[in-house]
């Protein structure tokens, strides 16, 4: 489930996020936009890999690490999908995408609303872009993997990952 939240700098659609969060009941993931062409330094460890060819450069320290790379607004949310948060929060881009898309006035309790009507089961993505599933593609795929991953031993999961290359 993405949530867009779109508006003018000053908007207060930080200050929204920062209540929205914690009203969340599960993982969510911010995707923020800036201003910045650029976060990784020049001659640093990270830049030099990618220089060199590295699609993704991730440095991690005791208390956080960060991920740098050269990536559109569709990766990134493919890269925040696979961290199997509850939400994924987009803020700031000129063009939000997202299931809904709002703006900062919106009320916390409405949103949690919107949220629980559009959740989705199951998403497929294809080469990095996303399958179209209707109604029932979707409970078609769901259901039928799920009663296959059911016969095996630990198949059963809030969360799961299938991951084929072809």
């Amino acid at each position: 489930m993405i949530l867009g939240i779109k508006g003018e700098k000053n908007s207060g659609k930080t200050s929204l996020i920062e209540k929205l969060i914690p009203a969340i009941d599960g993982k969510v993931v911010v995707i923020k936009s800036s201003s910045h062409e650029s976060f990784d330094e020049e001659g640093k460890d990270t830049w030099r890999y990618r220089k060199a060819g590295a699609k993704v450069a991730i440095i991690v320290g005791s208390k956080e690490g960060a991920c740098f790379s050269s990536m559109n607004i569709d990766e990134a949310i493919i890269m925040a999908k696979k961290m199997h948060p509850d939400l994924i929060i987009i803020e700031g881009f000129e063009k939000v995408k997202g299931d809904i898309i709002i703006t900062a006035d919106e009320n916390v309790d409405e949103i949690l609303k919107m949220i629980s009507l559009k959740r989705k089961k199951i998403e497929i993505f294809v080469d990095g872009k996303k399958l179209p599933l209707n109604e029932f593609i979707s409970e078609l795929f769901y259901k039928t993997i799920m009663a296959m991953l059911s016969t095996l031993k630990n198949g059963k999961g809030k969360e799961i990952d299938i991951i084929i290359n072809g």
